[in-house]
């Protein structure tokens, strides 16, 4: 046990006598890449407003994985989720929905490069 002098002393040098463990960050990347395979899961279902919700969340984590890694591969899938989304987004027409899936579909490639 350490004395009341000595913890003043450490606590006043900034050396944490009783610091607590950081929580770890949450893995931006690893959750773009489960709603990404969500996206696309919805995209060949050929449902639309899913597929555009997905895709919107991954977009969100994506986003915050690039301030964790900022690598191009990232940046690229962004992009194209970017594209599926406005692709997608309040349509009904099957090739849309498609081509939006196939948009996200290179961008869980991308994400996939980074691991």
């Amino acid at each position: 046990m350490l004395s009341r002098g000595l913890m003043i002393i450490g606590l006043s040098m900034g050396l944490g006598v009783f610091a607590q463990p950081a929580s770890a960050d949450p893995n931006y990347l690893e959750e773009a890449i489960a709603e990404t395979r969500e996206a696309i899961a919805a995209g060949k279902e050929l449902q639309a407003g899913s597929f555009v919700e997905h895709a919107d969340d991954a977009i969100d984590r994506a986003r915050s994985a690039v301030w964790q890694t900022p690598v191009d591969p990232i940046r690229k899938g962004i992009k194209y989720l970017r594209k599926a989304v406005k692709l997608a987004k309040g349509t009904s027409y099957d090739k849309r929905i498609m081509k939006a899936t196939e948009q996200a579909e290179l961008a869980l490639e991308q994400f996939e490069a980074v691991k």
